[in-house]
């Protein structure tokens, strides 16, 4: 699983700056930091920062979907 906040703090941002980037808010970042999934549009800002697809950070439970 991907460590949102290791990539963050890789590329040495603050909260702030990346909610600025990314027009999310920074409470809503902190939270995903901290493991809880975000709707489907904050999902795609973050993993197209990052340079990932949405399932790379927020895999899919095939049993689930189902």
């Amino acid at each position: 699983m991907i460590d949102l906040r290791k990539e963050r703090m890789d590329r040495g941002l603050s909260l702030d700056q990346l909610s600025e980037k990314i027009d999310v808010p920074r409470n809503t970042i902190a939270r995903v930091e901290r493991g809880t999934e975000p709707v489907p549009q904050t999902k795609l800002k973050i993993a197209d920062f990052y340079g990932h697809k949405v399932t790379d950070i927020w895999p899919v439970d095939e049993k689930a979907a189902v």
